[in-house]
């Protein structure tokens, strides 16, 4: 079983998601056989935001381009594999301004390809990654779980609906919330977030 681990938080020391999601990946090699894992940390290393060239090249070829624009398809076409081979995948996913890091949207860019990881028929998008389990650490300033700040959450519906269009429905999202709030705090949140980790992190 191949693992792919992604991480998007540009801090370290003071990532709660970082703390959840190499959680995640130690639980899965705990109660699975794990081969490998593949580790990608967009949040210090991030993709480039990709540019009409670079689309170009994708669709039409790399014949007569710049080396960015070759080495940025090269990397979009590596990011893909990778997703296309992995048994399971782990991202790790602060919330920032209400929505994902810009990092991790440019990870999402790479690998959200029509042709590639879905296709459009008469039915609608149809996802061409064939389903596999998927863990979101997610983790949030404040609260957004509830009623009255629910629509303010452009983070964790963003992530389920962008996996989706892929193939990718499988998936389970660990939550820290409040960890920039007095209750319950970062400490507690993430505590109570790896005691979920234990308790229901497994591949079926």
């Amino acid at each position: 079983m191949k693992l792919l681990h992604i991480d998007s938080s540009p801090f370290t020391t003071q990532s709660t998601s970082r703390v959840l999601s190499a959680a995640i990946v130690t639980q899965l090699q705990e109660n699975h056989r794990i081969q490998s894992v593949i580790y990608r940390d967009v949040g210090l290393t991030p993709p480039p935001h990709l540019t009409e060239a670079v689309f170009n090249a994708m669709r039409n070829g790399v014949e007569g381009c710049s080396d960015a624009v070759i080495l940025a398809v090269q990397a979009a076409n590596q990011a893909i594999e990778e997703l296309k081979m992995c048994d399971a995948l782990v991202i790790g996913a602060p919330m920032f301004n209400h929505s994902i890091v810009t990092n991790l949207k440019s990870w999402i860019d790479q690998v959200c390809q029509a042709g590639k990881t879905f296709a459009f028929t008469s039915q609608g998008a149809q996802g061409l990654i064939a389903d596999k389990p998927v863990f979101i650490a997610s983790t949030r300033g404040g609260i957004y779980a509830d009623d009255a700040h629910r629509a303010m959450d452009f983070q964790e519906p963003y992530l389920v609906s962008a996996l989706s269009l892929m193939g990718l429905k499988n998936v389970k999202i660990i939550r820290a919330e409040g960890v920039d709030k007095t209750h319950p705090g970062r400490s507690e949140a993430q505590r109570m977030a790896l005691e979920e980790i234990k308790n229901t992190v497994f591949i079926d």
